[in-house]
Parts: structure tokens; C-alpha cells; sequence
């Protein structure tokens, strides 16, 4: 079985638990972390009416890598419904200086293979 086809098909995944990555630009680290210090009310408000709870943002700051997660009964359908909300738009417009490419603010979502209840 190749590893495509493992992660995919594994017991281990959850639907309910997500964790992606971004690179933040080095010299905007002090400013990308301020502005979640500072998260529009509107925006917190859609990401909990889109049913995700217990998110998180990690991040490395030698090099800007930021590790998100993020439960909800249906992650896939949590990350499209925000997809659809407005303000995420608007949140998105104002982060993506923030980000490097390649994927300049489109997170890379990791497959989970174990857990550990």
C-alpha cells in the first residue's frame, strides 16, 4: 500500500481534528503576532458559528513556520463554511502580506496517522 492510500484510508484520522501550516515572512513576525492579539470580534464570532473550537496557532520563530489546529465535529466542512463567510475574506486580505510563498496564506493541511486518546 503506498503512503497516499495509508494516510488516507488509516483508523488513526479523525474528521474531527485539523492541524496546517504557514510561513510567516521573517521580518513581519512582530507584526503577524500582534494582529492575533487583536482578532476582529466578527471574526472570532464566524470561526465559532463554523463550529471550530479549541484552535491554536503554534509558531517557530527562526523561520516563521506557524503550526494551526483546530477541532470540530466536521473540519472539512468547518474550514469550507468559513471559506464562505465574509469576514474571512476581509481577514485573509489583511494577513497575506504576512506570508511567503509559495502558497502565500493557503494553509497545507497535514493528514493525521496516530493518535493518542
Amino acid at each position: 500500500m503506498d503512503l497516499d492510500t495509508q494516510l488516507a484510508t488509516t483508523d488513526q484520522r479523525s474528521p474531527g481534528r485539523a492541524c496546517f501550516l504557514l510561513r510567516v515572512r521573517p521580518e513581519r513576525l512582530d507584526e503577524y503576532v500582534e494582529e492575533h492579539q487583536h482578532v476582529w470580534a466578527e471574526m472570532r464570532a464566524a470561526l465559532t458559528r463554523c463550529g471550530w473550537r479549541h484552535y491554536s496557532l503554534f509558531l517557530r520563530p527562526d523561520d516563521g513556520l506557524v503550526v494551526g489546529y483546530f477541532e470540530a465535529d466536521d473540519t472539512e466542512a468547518a474550514m469550507r463554511a468559513m471559506g464562505d463567510e465574509e469576514v474571512d475574506a476581509r481577514w485573509q486580505a489583511s494577513m497575506a502580506a504576512y506570508f511567503q510563498s509559495p502558497g502565500g496564506g493557503t494553509p497545507e493541511v497535514l493528514r493525521q496517522y496516530f493518535y493518542l486518546a
